[in-house]
């Protein structure tokens, strides 16, 4: 059995219980806050984009239309 652990302990990390430094939260802000705004902008570009739903080319069907 190897007795030689290098696998840290949660204690040991830098950054676990909320001591992580302010560059790094204000990074994952950025990233989070970027990922919102590119999703939001994709949702409006795609909901405010037309689609033609008419036909160019009218076929002859049969069917009655009231």
């Amino acid at each position: 059995m190897n007795t030689n652990n290098t696998e840290p302990s949660l204690e040991d990390i830098e950054d676990y219980n909320g001591k992580e430094s302010k560059e790094k939260r204000m990074t994952i802000w950025i990233v989070i806050l970027s990922g919102l705004l590119i999703g939001s902008i994709y949702t409006i570009l795609q909901t405010s984009s037309s689609v033609d739903d008419q036909q160019n080319s009218m076929q002859e069907t049969g069917i009655i239309k009231h």
